[in-house]
């Protein structure tokens, strides 16, 4: 049984092995920070050996799975003449790493929308649901960010590095229907029956032989997704340099304002 006190996540595992991890910042439509960030990499690891788990379902209090980072946050350090440290977008690497290496399935429900940070969670998942109101954004070059969360890592790996460009570059927003018909939603239902279709595949992976899946994700993982912490690497150098640039200033700024930002290239 996991011990540890989580303070901004939920997490339970019922008697099917069905193991559930909520987000749990609703009020800030459950953005990120570092501890949530250091509590997802914890529980999913916890997750990968403990017998009980079957399967892992990834999903967000509220109306909304994840707005990515938090904007307010990031207005704050500025003020403060500081950078984005990089033990902070270490942590978010390590909870997408902990996602793609725990040995079990993982199931991203995607309730309303999932951005920036939020959205490479569940790029690395196992799969993913959505319905009528999920959305996926990118976020990251609208905040004036190169972007964190293996995100371009695993989003190319599901969808092609040309599709996963134009997405990441043009800071996309893309429907239910766009992330299912490029691959990205496994699944997707009629808007209300998300839970429905979730628990369908839930049950499903629950009741296959969860050794046999642990065996396939790690040769998936080997052939498909070896480089993830060279590409954390890129992540924690970039992502800092991004947060002392004028373009993140004037993108918060414009954010908070409520303006379109005018970038200037530096």
């Amino acid at each position: 049984m996991y011990t540890s006190k989580c303070e901004n996540i939920l997490f339970s595992v019922d008697e099917r092995g069905v193991a559930t991890v909520t987000l749990n910042r609703p009020e800030s439509l459950n953005a990120l920070t570092w501890d949530m960030e250091k509590e997802i990499g914890d529980v999913l690891d916890y997750c990968s050996f403990a017998e009980e788990v079957r399967v892992v379902v990834l999903t967000g209090a509220g109306k909304h799975f994840c707005a990515g980072g938090d904007i307010k946050a990031f207005k704050k350090r500025i003020d403060a003449g500081e950078a984005l440290p990089r033990t902070g977008v270490r942590y978010v690497a390590a909870a997408a790493r902990a996602i793609r290496n725990c040995e079990k399935p993982v199931v991203a429900m995607i309730n309303g929308a999932a951005t920036g940070a939020g959205s490479a969670l569940c790029f690395a998942a196992d799969f993913r649901v959505g319905d009528a109101k999920t959305k996926i954004g990118a976020g990251f070059t609208s905040m004036g960010f190169s972007g964190d969360t293996n995100g371009f890592y695993t989003l190319s790996r599901l969808i092609g590095p040309a599709r996963a460009t134009e997405f990441y570059m043009l800071a996309q927003t893309l429907s239910a229907d766009e992330a299912y018909k490029l691959g990205i939603l496994n699944r997707l239902g009629e808007e209300g029956t998300l839970a429905e279709e979730t628990e369908k595949l839930v049950n499903k992976l629950a009741n296959m032989p969860t050794m046999a899946l642990g065996f396939q994700k790690k040769m998936l993982n080997f052939t498909t997704y070896n480089d993830m912490p060279l590409v954390a690497e890129f992540e924690q150098n970039y992502m800092p340099q991004c947060s002392r640039s004028a373009d993140h200033e004037e993108a918060v700024n414009a954010f908070l304002e409520k303006r379109a930002p005018k970038f200037i290239g530096k």
